[in-house]
C-alpha cells in the first residue's frame, strides 16, 4: 500500500488530480465549442437576413432613381413618352442595373410599358401584373392616398417626398423573384402630375446564381445556395427562409456557416493535452512553492505591463498598444486577405465641459465616455485612448458595413446626455473611418486616414461619422498647398482689402466693413471661407488679421466721417499680447480707435474666460467699439451680452434671408431689436439683398443695414466714389415720396 506522505503516493495524487482536470477541461471545451459555434450559425443567419433586406433595399433605391424624377412626371403621367420609357425604364433598369423585367402602369393601372428578356412579351407582362403585382399595387395606392396630394406636399416646401414603394418575394415561372413596385412622383417640383393617382414603376429582379454569388461574395458564405423547404433533422448547415406575401416560406438559402469553436478545439487540443502531462508530472508540493515564491514578481511585472501599454486615466489601451494593434491587423491581412477597420473618435464639446467645469469634470467625463464607447465595441474591437478626448479603435476583419453599424452606434450612444457628478451635460462625438485592405500600408497612413475622415466628420459640422476616401487625402495636401501659398502671399503683400457700404435709416452711407480678398495668380480669386479656415488652423491668423488691421488703420484717412468694421478672430482675442499690439499700431498709424468697431463671433464668448474679458475692456478703454457678428447662431446668451463690454450686434444673414419665406422670421428679428435696445446696443442687419428685405428690417425696427442691396464690397475707390456720389444726392433738393433705395444706390 503507498504511503500518502511518500513522493510516490504525492505523485499518484496529482496524476489522478491531473486526470480528472484533463476531463474536465476537455469536456468544458466541447461544450464551449458546441454553443461557440451555434452562436457563430445563428450571428451568420441574422447577418444574411439583414443583408438580404439591404439588398432589397439598394433594388429599391435603384427603381426609385427613376420613379422620383421630375422627367418622369412628365413623360409617365402628363404625357407617356414610349422613347423615353424605353431609354430610361426599360434600358436603365434592365440593361444598367441588371433587372429581369421593367414594367410601368399608368394612374388607372393599366400596363403602358413593358421590358424584359426576348421572348417576353404584353401577355408575360399582364400575367406578371395580375399573379403577382397586384399586392404590391395596393399597397403603393393606399400609401399614395395616405400622402395625399403631392403638390400639397411642395406648397409646404418639404423637400424632396419620401419614396412610395412596396416588395415582395413571390415566384415567377417557378423561378424565385423579388418583385418592386415605386410610385412616380416629383422630385424638386419642377413638373407636377395632372392627374390623382400617378403611374407606378414595377421591377422583378431574379433569385438566380448572379444573386447567390453577390451574397457569398458581400458576406464572405461558403457553399451559398437553395436548399430544401423542410429542414434535415440535424444539420450544422445555416439557414435563412424567404417568405412570400402570405408569410409562407417561398425558398431557403443554405451554407456552412464558421465554426470557431470547432477550429479552437482543434488548434487547442495538442497544446491543452501537453500541458495537462506536464502538471500529471510536476509534483504539488514544488508547484505551490514556486507560485508563492513568484506571486510578488508577477505582480509587479503586471502592473509594470499594464502601466506601459494602458491609460491611467480610463485603463483603456494607449497609443502604444493600439500601435501593436494596428501592426497585428496589418499582419493579418497580408495573410489572409480581407480587410479591418480604424476609427478615430473626438468628443465634440469636451473643452466647453473642462473649460466651464475644470479638469476634474473632464476627467470624469472621458472615462464616462470611454464606458460608452467600450460597451458599442465588439469582443475582437480594441479601443484605445489616444489623449486628451481623442479615442482610436480597430475593428478587426470589419468590411464597410460592419464599420458603418459601429461607428453609428457610437455616434448615437454619445448624442445623449450624459450625467456627471458635476451635472447633466450633451458633448457628441465625431468619428473618422478608413477600411484599410492595403497590406503594403503601414500603421502610420492606417491612422492618418483615419485621422482625415475624422477631420472632415467635425468640418461637417460633428456629430457624425465620415469614411476616408482619396479625395480627401487631395484635399489635405492642397490645404497644404494653400497654406504655404498664403503664407508667400501675406509675406508680399498680395492680399487686398475691399470694403462693404453700411447704411443708416436715412440712406447714408455710415461705415464700411473691412474684408480680406486674396487672388493667387495661377489659382484666380480664393474666397475668404478656404483661406481664413486654413489661416486658423496654420496660425497664420494672427499674421492675417494684423495684416488686416494695418491696411484698415491706414485707409482710414481717405475715409473721412465712416465707421470701420474690422473682424477680429478668436484665436487672436485669445492672445496675451492682443491689446498691447493693437494700442502699439494705433501709435504707429495715429489713427482714432473711436471710428473703428472690432467684429467678434460668439465663439469667443464661450467659457467665460477672464482673460478674455480683461482683453476686451482694456481694447475698449483704447477707444474702440465692439461689435457682435453672426448673432444668434452660436452659443451667446443673455448673461454674455451683460458681462462683456458689447457695442453693438450683428443680425445674422440667415435670419434677414427668412424674412417674408418663413411665418417667425419677422418676430426672431423684431425680438433681437428689443433685446439689443433693452440693453442700449445699437444694432445692424446683415445680408440684406432685396428691398423687401430692407423694408421689413426697419419695420422691427433696425434701420441700418449691409449687404448687397446697399452695396457690394468694393475697393476703396469705388467707396470713395460712392460716398461723393450719396453726398451729391444728399445735397440735391429731394423729389417728392423719394425711395430710399434708389438713393442708396445713387
Amino acid at each position: 500500500m503507498t504511503n500518502p506522505e511518500r513522493p510516490g503516493g504525492q505523485n499518484s495524487a496529482t496524476i489522478l488530480l491531473g486526470a480528472a482536470l484533463a476531463a474536465a477541461i476537455l469536456a468544458g471545451l466541447s461544450v464551449f465549442a458546441y454553443h461557440a459555434n451555434r452562436a457563430a450559425r445563428e450571428r451568420e443567419q441574422d447577418l444574411v437576413r439583414n443583408g438580404f433586406s439591404a439588398w432589397i433595399e439598394e433594388r429599391a433605391v435603384a427603381v426609385s432613381s427613376i420613379a422620383l424624377w421630375d422627367d418622369a412626371i412628365l413623360h409617365l403621367d402628363n404625357a407617356f413618352d414610349a422613347e423615353w420609357s424605353h431609354q430610361n425604364v426599360g434600358e436603365w433598369l434592365v440593361v444598367h442595373e441588371g433587372f429581369q423585367v421593367a414594367l410601368a402602369l399608368d394612374g388607372a393601372d393599366q400596363l403602358i410599358f413593358s421590358r424584359g428578356p426576348d421572348a417576353f412579351d404584353g401577355e408575360d407582362a399582364q400575367r406578371i401584373i395580375n399573379d403577382l403585382a397586384r399586392p404590391l399595387i395596393a399597397n403603393v395606392r393606399y400609401q399614395e392616398q395616405t400622402r395625399g396630394p403631392i403638390s400639397a406636399h411642395f406648397e409646404a416646401a418639404r423637400g424632396i417626398p419620401a419614396r412610395i414603394e412596396s416588395h415582395v418575394v413571390a415566384r415567377l415561372d417557378d423561378a424565385p423573384v423579388v418583385l418592386t413596385a415605386s410610385l412616380v412622383q416629383p422630385d424638386f417640383g419642377a413638373a407636377l402630375p395632372q392627374s390623382d393617382r400617378a403611374p407606378i414603376v414595377v421591377a422583378v429582379d431574379a433569385i438566380d446564381e448572379a444573386f447567390l454569388a453577390l451574397m457569398s461574395e458581400r458576406f464572405l458564405l461558403e457553399g451559398l445556395k437553395l436548399g430544401p423547404l423542410a429542414a434535415p433533422t440535424r444539420s450544422s448547415l445555416a439557414r435563412m427562409p424567404l417568405l412570400d406575401a402570405d408569410g409562407r416560406t417561398l425558398l431557403v438559402l443554405e451554407w456552412r456557416p464558421e465554426r470557431p469553436g470547432t477550429a479552437m478545439l482543434t488548434a487547442f487540443m495538442p497544446v491543452i493535452l501537453l500541458m495537462l502531462a506536464l502538471l500529471g508530472l510536476l509534483g504539488w508540493r514544488l508547484h505551490m512553492q514556486r507560485v508563492r515564491a513568484t506571486e510578488h514578481l508577477i505582480l509587479n511585472e503586471a502592473r509594470a505591463s499594464h502601466l506601459a501599454f494602458n491609460d491611467s486615466l480610463t485603463g483603456l489601451p494607449n497609443r502604444l498598444k493600439f500601435g501593436e494593434k494596428l501592426q497585428r491587423s496589418i499582419s493579418q491581412i497580408r495573410k489572409s486577405g480581407g480587410s479591418f477597420a480604424v476609427l478615430c473618435i473626438d468628443l465634440d464639446r469636451f473643452k466647453e465641459v473642462n473649460d466651464t467645469f475644470g479638469h476634474e469634470a473632464g476627467d470624469e467625463l472621458i472615462r464616462a465616455a470611454a464606458r460608452l464607447l467600450g460597451g458599442a465595441c465588439g469582443p475582437d474591437d480594441m479601443l484605445a485612448r489616444l489623449g486628451g478626448d481623442e479615442f482610436a479603435i480597430v475593428q478587426p476583419a470589419a468590411s464597410r458595413g460592419d464599420a458603418d453599424e459601429l461607428a453609428r452606434r457610437l455616434v448615437s450612444l454619445l448624442r445623449d446626455p450624459v450625467d456627471l457628478e458635476f451635472g447633466r451635460v450633451f458633448v457628441g462625438c465625431s468619428v473618422g473611418v478608413a477600411i484599410i485592405d492595403d497590406p503594403a500600408m503601414d500603421a502610420t497612413e492606417c491612422f492618418r486616414r483615419a485621422d482625415l475622415a475624422l477631420y472632415r466628420a467635425k468640418d461637417q459640422g460633428r456629430a457624425r461619422h465620415v469614411f476616408f476616401d482619396i479625395e480627401m487625402d487631395t484635399l489635405a495636401r492642397g490645404r497644404i498647398e494653400l497654406r504655404e501659398m498664403l503664407r508667400t502671399a501675406l509675406t508680399h503683400g498680395d492680399v487686398s482689402i475691399v470694403y462693404q457700404p453700411q447704411v443708416n435709416h436715412l440712406g447714408d452711407l455710415s461705415g464700411v466693413e473691412a474684408l480680406a480678398r486674396w487672388t493667387h495668380a495661377e489659382r484666380g480669386a480664393i474666397p475668404p471661407s478656404v483661406f481664413v479656415p486654413i489661416a486658423e488652423e496654420s496660425g497664420l491668423i494672427d499674421a492675417l488679421g494684423a495684416y488686416v488691421l494695418r491696411r484698415a488703420f491706414l485707409d482710414s484717412r481717405r475715409l473721412p466721417n465712416l465707421r470701420i468694421a474690422v473682424n477680429v478672430s478668436a484665436t487672436q482675442i485669445r492672445k496675451k499680447d492682443f491689446a498691447l499690439n493693437l494700442a502699439e499700431l494705433v501709435d504707429e498709424t495715429g489713427v482714432d480707435p473711436s471710428r473703428f468697431e472690432l467684429e467678434i463671433t460668439e465663439e469667443v464668448l464661450l467659457g467665460d474666460d477672464p482673460m478674455i474679458r480683461a482683453t476686451l475692456e482694456t481694447v475698449r478703454r483704447l477707444g474702440f467699439r465692439i461689435a457682435l457678428d453672426d448673432f444668434g447662431t452660436g452659443y451667446s446668451s443673455l448673461s454674455y451680452l451683460q458681462r462683456y463690454p458689447i457695442d453693438k450686434i450683428k443680425i445674422d444673414r440667415s435670419f434677414i434671408a427668412n424674412l417674408g419665406a418663413e411665418r417667425n422670421a419677422d418676430a426672431v428679428v423684431g425680438a433681437i431689436v428689443r433685446l439689443a435696445r433693452a440693453l442700449n446696443l445699437d444694432v445692424i442687419a446683415e445680408g440684406v439683398e432685396t428691398e423687401s428685405q430692407r423694408l421689413r428690417v426697419q419695420a422691427a425696427g433696425c434701420g441700418d443695414i449691409q449687404g448687397y442691396l446697399p452695396g457690394r464690397p468694393a475697393p476703396i475707390e469705388e467707396i470713395l466714389r460712392l460716398a461723393a456720389s450719396m453726398a451729391r444726392a444728399a445735397a440735391a433738393p429731394a423729389p417728392p415720396q423719394a425711395d430710399m433705395g434708389l438713393r442708396q444706390r445713387a
